[in-house]
């Protein structure tokens, strides 16, 4: 019987002692996860918007550009203090965006 506890309470130490190694791993992976989240998804977020802010200051008039619709079009005049812009998408049809709907400058 003897014995029998013995070996009982010793399982019970070596699972305490699992579990705690167990609670450590934990507390280290997570940390690990968010900085490696945040090189993998924010940094190149962040990079890509930067990129983009630059490019839309450095617009003109008679660009074309593309808009976040899909709409292709020629830029007009800028208009409450760039923060919209006039398109020309055909021979008599101009179309008003905000500049954040601008997705990319065609070449």
């Amino acid at each position: 019987m003897f014995n029998l506890d013995f070996l009982t309470s010793q399982f019970l130490i070596l699972a305490q002692e699992e579990g705690a190694k167990s609670s450590l791993q934990s507390l280290i992976i997570i940390p690990i996860m968010l900085v490696a989240m945040y090189f993998l998804v924010i940094l190149p977020n962040k990079k890509e918007e930067k990129k983009r802010k630059e490019m839309i200051g450095n617009l003109q008039k008679g660009d074309t550009v593309v808009t976040s619709s899909g709409l292709h079009g020629k830029i007009v005049e800028f208009k409450d203090n760039n923060e919209t812009v006039v398109l020309s998408i055909s021979a008599n049809t101009n179309v008003t965006f905000d500049t954040s709907a601008i997705l990319k400058k065609k070449a």
